[in-house]
């Protein structure tokens, strides 16, 4: 780790450590004695190891982004949740359904970032869905709206 008063070298330019404090060392490049330190993370500084006198460059691990999903298989999701056949009636309804709440959930979160002056649509502008409400039932008008 790198120690107040050493040297090291960040993109072929070679700086001295001037001191290290929460965490971060502020480096001031000896070519010039004007202008602010640079601020490095301490974990992430090269420095020469003082026992064996070499330069170690450390490691900087990156966290993953979390992959956003553009393709949903609902076929799969249906087959997760039930043993039971599912007719293509019952399919074909869901992908309406599916269809239809994106459609009125964008257009909602839409409304809510003008209203909010953002011009961009975030998770926050998005009404969470609750489709627990009067599920238990028979609906026979569905069948008739997927033949149509």
């Amino acid at each position: 780790m790198i120690q107040e008063h050493t040297m090291t070298v960040i993109d072929s330019k070679t700086y001295r450590c001037i001191k290290i404090e929460d965490g971060y060392a502020h480096l001031k490049d000896i070519t010039q004695e004007q202008g602010r330190p640079t601020k490095v993370k301490i974990d992430e500084c090269p420095y020469i190891d003082s026992e064996t006198g070499k330069y170690v460059v450390p490691v900087i691990e990156k966290p993953k982004r979390k992959s956003t999903r553009s393709v949903i298989n609902i076929t799969s999701i249906i087959k997760e949740q039930t043993d039971m056949q599912i007719s293509r009636s019952a399919k074909n309804f869901i992908y309406e359904w599916i269809e239809t709440a994106v459609g009125n959930i964008i257009a909602n979160a839409e409304h809510n970032a003008i209203a909010k002056g953002h011009s961009r649509i975030s998770a926050a502008h998005i009404f969470w869905l609750e489709t627990n409400k009067e599920v238990k039932g028979y609906w026979k008008e569905n069948e008739e709206f997927i033949r149509d």
